[in-house]
């Protein structure tokens, strides 16, 4: 681009980098869609067994829009959403350093889908206070290649880079082993001491909004499942 004007460079960049981003961004919307369908198709089935068990377990599918959807099982909400924007990755991330991406540099560029957990409390209750946990995010290319940060298995089933398209059993898989965490990620009283003391706008606060502000690991350190050190693997076969 030496011979080029900086108004010539700016137009290549656009045509380089805003079509490669569009392309991206379509990609990610069009596996988002069919993460959203099997979200439902799981919860209309988890309705339709459990319903003779016990009928007090409310197990509902509902979507916010284009880029999020939840599935809310008894006490938890499992919420996926898109993020509108696209990403690359630090120079030092693994991702960078995979033959599929050296190969060609614009396959590190990706959408992301997030998997988070919340108590079903605090969406009915509005407590704006309440925290949320992220349980994995996806990342897609516009080949339609992805791989997995997550918790638990999620963390380590799905980092192989660059060796294929997602299919449709892999989202099922990523979603039920998201639904099983959320299950096996217990609420955790709080230590005595870090509620001992409340203010009177804490208390105002508790009573709009029916409780103590919670999140299933509230006055604890709670230490991340992931290594520091993403290991993302295409070489293996």
């Amino acid at each position: 681009m030496a011979d080029l004007t900086p108004y010539d460079h700016i137009l290549k960049l656009l045509e380089q980098k805003a079509c490669l981003k569009q392309d991206i961004f379509r990609t990610t919307h069009s596996v988002f869609e069919r993460f959203k369908a099997q979200l439902k198709e799981i919860g209309d089935k988890m309705h339709t067994d459990f319903k003779d068990k016990d009928p007090d377990v409310e197990i509902q599918y509902s979507e916010k829009g284009d880029f999020e959807a939840q599935l809310k099982f008894s006490g938890d909400v499992l919420v996926i959403s898109m993020h509108s924007n696209v990403f690359s990755f630090p120079p030092e991330h693994a991702v960078n350093q995979l033959k599929y991406v050296k190969d060609e540099p614009t396959r590190k560029y990706c959408g992301v889908i997030h998997i988070h957990n919340f108590l079903a409390d605090s969406l009915k209750y509005n407590r704006t206070s309440d925290v949320g946990y992220l349980l994995g995010r996806i990342f897609i290319n516009y080949e339609e290649h992805f791989f997995v940060e997550g918790q638990s298995q999620l963390g380590f089933l799905f980092n192989s880079f660059g060796k294929g398209k997602i299919k449709p059993a892999q989202i099922v898989e990523i979603l039920e082993l998201a639904i099983i965490y959320c299950m096996d990620f217990d609420l955790l009283t709080p230590p005595f001491e870090t509620v001992r003391q409340i203010s009177l706008q804490e208390k105002q606060f508790m009573g709009a909004n029916s409780g103590y502000p919670t999140g299933k690991r509230m006055g604890y350190k709670f230490r991340t499942e992931l290594d520091t050190g993403v290991v993302v693997s295409s070489e293996k076969s």
